[in-house]
């Protein structure tokens, strides 16, 4: 926590220049941003960036793994809200497209880092590799309480995390938007019912 003057004017500094950063990167991609760029939108020189930031790449860094921080807390209290692995899947498509169309700008950060050539680039960063771990403690849990099939709990995750990002980019591009709980209906039953265990309950039954 910031206590001196000097503190408080850098982590205001650094927290503007990754807001710009955001904004920057929504609008350009994430291979074409520069760091005069994002001095450009924060309204600073570019020799100011450098003082709080060694390059272009380390403002980025740090802007996707600050702003995946709420991201990771929304997710841990989804998944803590459900019960069944149903359950639970509901909860987290609930909550992140409900995330993504409230934080625009983060879902903009999120998609450029899996723009075209990026997949890898995504895939690899730390805080999506949080992301994916939180997922797949769900789907362990679920699978040592016998609710799945036997399948590999990190490639049901990446499954997961990829429909959800991928209706959420849908949703973001279409003029009239479907009922949000239709689309979270439509996560759940896609996932659940192909990995369910054969006979779990009725109402699963494939």
């Amino acid at each position: 926590m910031a206590t001196t003057k000097g503190e408080i004017v850098e982590q205001f500094r650094c927290q503007a220049i990754r807001e710009a950063a955001m904004r920057v990167v929504s609008r350009k991609g994430y291979d074409h941003v520069t760091v005069q760029d994002i001095a450009d939108e924060a309204g600073i020189a570019k020799g100011t960036v450098y003082l709080y930031f060694r390059s272009r790449e380390d403002v980025l860094e740090k802007t996707m793994s600050i702003s995946f921080e709420d991201f990771h807390i929304l997710i841990r209290e989804a998944i803590g809200r459900g019960g069944t692995f149903r359950e639970c899947v509901e909860e987290v498509v609930k909550a992140q497209l409900d995330y993504f169309e409230q934080q625009q700008e983060f879902f903009r950060l999120y998609l450029a880092m899996a723009e075209p050539l990026g997949e890898r680039r995504l895939r690899k960063h730390a805080s999506y590799r949080t992301h994916i771990a939180q997922l797949v403690t769900m789907v362990e849990t679920a699978a040592e309480k016998g609710e799945l099939r036997d399948a590999p709990a990190e490639r049901i995750a990446i499954a997961l995390a990829s429909v959800i990002r991928d209706i959420g980019l849908q949703r973001m591009t279409e003029k009239n938007k479907r009922p949000l709980a239709d689309d979270v209906a439509f996560v759940r039953d896609f996932i659940c019912r192909g990995i369910a265990a054969p006979f779990t309950t009725p109402e699963e039954n494939v």
